[in-house]
C-alpha cells in the first residue's frame, strides 16, 4: 500500500501558495482513495451496492435487515429483484424491519410497486398482508384506498388494524362508510384504529356513530381515548350527550378530549358541566383537565352559549 505521505511535499517550499497547492493535491488524493463513492439521489445505485443490500435483507441480525431495507428505500428506481426482496421482508418477524420494508416499497415508482402490493395484501401470510396495507397507505390514491377498504374484511384483526390505520393516513373522505361498521368490531384494537382513522379523515357525518360507540358501557381505556380524541377532531352538536357523560370518565385524557369537543359544539348545558371540571388538576400532556375546561368555556362564551347567570346582577 502506498505510504500516506507519497504525495505530501518532503520539504516546505518558500512560496506559501505552492504549499497550499501541494497539500490540496495530497488531500484530494486521499479522499479519492478512501471515501466511498456516493450515488446522486434519484439515480440508480451500482449493481454491487444493490445486491449487497438485497443480501442484507436475509441477515441474521435484525438491525442489519433494517439497514438493508433502508438502503433500498433511498432510491426510487430499484430493480424487480430488489422489490421482490422487500416484499419478502414484509413478513419479517421483527415489526421495525417490516415497517422499514413498507417505507422502502412506498418510495418506489407507484406504477411498478402498486401491482405487487395489491397482490401482497391478499397473501396467505397475515404479517405480509398487514405490512402491504401499511405500504398502500403511504402510497395513497384512489386505487390504494379501494384495496384498503377491501382489506377491512380480513379475518385477522392485525390486518384490519393496519388497513384502518392506512385509510386514516390516506385521509380519503369516501372511506368513512366503509370504516363505520368496524366500530362494532369484536377486537378493541380494531375499534381504536377505526376511531383514530375517522378522526384523521374528519368527516362530521361520522361523529354521531363515534359518540354512540363512546357511550357504550365497558369500553376498554384505549378505545375510549381513541373515540374521545376522534370526537375532539370531528365535533358535532348531536354528540353532546355522550361527551357530557365522558366528562365523568375515570381517565383524564378522555375527560380532556370531551371538554375540548364540547367547547366547539356544546350549548348552555355544557357550560355547567365544564364548570365542574375547573378544579380537576389531573395532568395531561399540556396543562391539566381544568385548563382544557376553561378554554372550552371561553369558546362557549365567544359562541354566546354560556349559561345564564343564576344570581341577579347588581344594579339591574
Amino acid at each position: 500500500m502506498p505510504s500516506h505521505r507519497s504525495r505530501f511535499p518532503s520539504r516546505f517550499p518558500a512560496d506559501l501558495a505552492e504549499v497550499f497547492n501541494s497539500v490540496r493535491e495530497w488531500t484530494q488524493e486521499q479522499l479519492a482513495r478512501w471515501t466511498p463513492q456516493i450515488a446522486v439521489p434519484g439515480h440508480a445505485r451500482t449493481g454491487t451496492e444493490e445486491q449487497a443490500a438485497i443480501a442484507g435483507l436475509h441477515d441474521r441480525e435484525a438491525h442489519r435487515r433494517w439497514e438493508a431495507a433502508a438502503a433500498l428505500g433511498r432510491n426510487s428506481q430499484r430493480s424487480a429483484q430488489a422489490i421482490g426482496g422487500l416484499l419478502e421482508t414484509l413478513s419479517d418477524p421483527e415489526p421495525f424491519v417490516r415497517w422499514q420494508a413498507a417505507e422502502a416499497l412506498a418510495r418506489q415508482e407507484v406504477g411498478r410497486v402498486f401491482p405487487v402490493l395489491s397482490e401482497a395484501v391478499r397473501d396467505t401470510d397475515p404479517l405480509r398482508r398487514a405490512a402491504a396495507a401499511e405500504a398502500l397507505g403511504k402510497l395513497s390514491g384512489e386505487a390504494a384506498c379501494i384495496e384498503l377498504r377491501n382489506a377491512l374484511a380480513d379475518p385477522v384483526a392485525a390486518v384490519r388494524v393496519a388497513a384502518a390505520q392506512a385509510l386514516g393516513a390516506c385521509g380519503d373522505p369516501t372511506s368513512g362508510p366503509a370504516l363505520l361498521p368496524l366500530l362494532d368490531d369484536p377486537d378493541p384494537a380494531v375499534v381504536a384504529a377505526v376511531a383514530a382513522a375517522l378522526g384523521s379523515i374528519g368527516d362530521a357525518r361520522t361523529a354521531v356513530s363515534l359518540a354512540q360507540t363512546l357511550d357504550k358501557a365497558d369500553r376498554p381505556l384505549l378505545v375510549r381515548r381513541a373515540l374521545a380524541a376522534a370526537l375532539a377532531r370531528v365535533p358535532h352538536p348531536e354528540a353532546q350527550p355522550a361527551l357530557l357523560n365522558a366528562l365523568n370518565d375515570p381517565d383524564a385524557q378522555v375527560r380532556g378530549y370531551a371538554a375540548q369537543a364540547l367547547g366547539q359544539v356544546g350549548n348552555e348545558a355544557a357550560w355547567t358541566a365544564l364548570e365542574a371540571l375547573e378544579k380537576d388538576d389531573s395532568r395531561l400532556l399540556q396543562g391539566t383537565v381544568a385548563d382544557v375546561a376553561r378554554r372550552a368555556m371561553t369558546l362557549l362564551e365567544l359562541r354566546g352559549r354560556q349559561a345564564p347567570p343564576t344570581q341577579p346582577i347588581e344594579g339591574a
